[in-house]
């Protein structure tokens, strides 16, 4: 019963909570940098605690060195790649949008909306720029740059955090300067990005989650399962973060074959599982792909 209760509810209950939790924390005078930081630690927790309990697939489970990695893209791979890019432009970003919002006589932002209107609003725009970056490095010469976050030969809670440095020093630039462009207020941001970051770790769970007609509004797990498999043809397809509808709208949203065995990570490659792997995978894959074309068979990048 209580799989069944997580299969069902797991993942809108993840959904409905990040946001109740983010405005309840605002509206109790949390700092907007403690809302997002103590709401996407419970929200990993809870995946954890779920991917424990209730194990998608057993092939799956935590490999406790793939776990030293994440951390380390956790604490290193994130936090300081956005931070400088919030220290380089964020003031100038605010700054065109203020010399704007003068030139014109009124906000780029409708400031005078319910919050969760803007927060919607908000959600539609980043989604739209994030559509633009994944699937630019999906099907550019980018795409060794974004391969870290798909090196994984399983799907877990913290493949969320899995990013190379400059990976995500321009994803969160591009998904966050637009806003800043728009001046949208701190409150929505912040609810936006614990929102995203609780997505984020449920979408890649290993959990058993049903979702049914979510799945054409929200980039549900079971689509995002498809957007790593390791099948030539499959991965290029569900690259919004927590919106479907800009797939559905580019045609590029594709539903899993209930009767494939999802198998995930790299074609043709098998990557350690190392941070220092990891750093050096984009810069040695014109060689490694060179190499797995002489030598068929999978090849493991050390």
């Amino acid at each position: 019963m209580a799989a069944r209760l997580v299969e069902l509810l797991l993942y809108p209950l993840v959904l409905a909570g990040s946001l109740v939790l983010s405005l309840g924390l605002l509206a109790a005078g949390w700092a907007p940098a403690a809302v997002v930081v103590v709401g996407s630690l419970l929200f990993a927790a809870l995946c954890f605690a779920c991917e424990l309990a209730f194990p998608a697939r057993v092939s799956w489970r935590l490999d406790a060195r793939e776990l030293r990695t994440d951390l380390l893209h956790a604490a290193l791979s994130n936090p300081i790649p956005t931070a400088l890019y919030r220290g380089v432009f964020f003031a100038g970003i605010v700054a065109v949008s203020d010399r704007i919002t003068a030139q014109l006589g009124v906000g780029l932002w409708p400031l005078g909306w319910p919050v969760l209107a803007q927060v919607t609003l908000a959600l539609l725009v980043a989604e739209a720029a994030s559509y633009a970056i994944h699937r630019f490095l999906h099907e550019s010469r980018l795409w060794p740059l974004h391969a870290v976050h798909h090196c994984s030969p399983r799907m877990y809670f913290l493949l969320a955090v899995r990013k190379h440095p400059l990976q995500a020093f321009v994803s969160y630039g591009g998904r966050l300067s637009v806003l800043w462009l728009l001046g949208v207020p701190t409150d929505v941001l912040t609810i936006l990005l614990v929102t995203t970051a609780a997505h984020s770790f449920v979408q890649h769970a290993n959990v058993r989650m049903r979702t049914g007609p979510l799945g054409w509004i929200f980039a549900t797990p079971e689509l995002h399962r498809l957007h790593h498999s390791n099948r030539a043809g499959e991965l290029d397809a569900n690259y919004g973060d927590v919106l479907i509808v800009w797939d559905a709208l580019f045609g590029t949203r594709r539903a899993p074959d209930p009767h494939a065995a999802a198998s995930v990570g790299l074609p043709g490659l098998d990557v350690a599982q190392t941070y220092a792997s990891h750093l050096r995978l984009p810069f040695a894959w014109s060689g490694l792909v060179a190499e797995s074309r002489d030598r068929p068979g999978r090849r493991t990048v050390a």
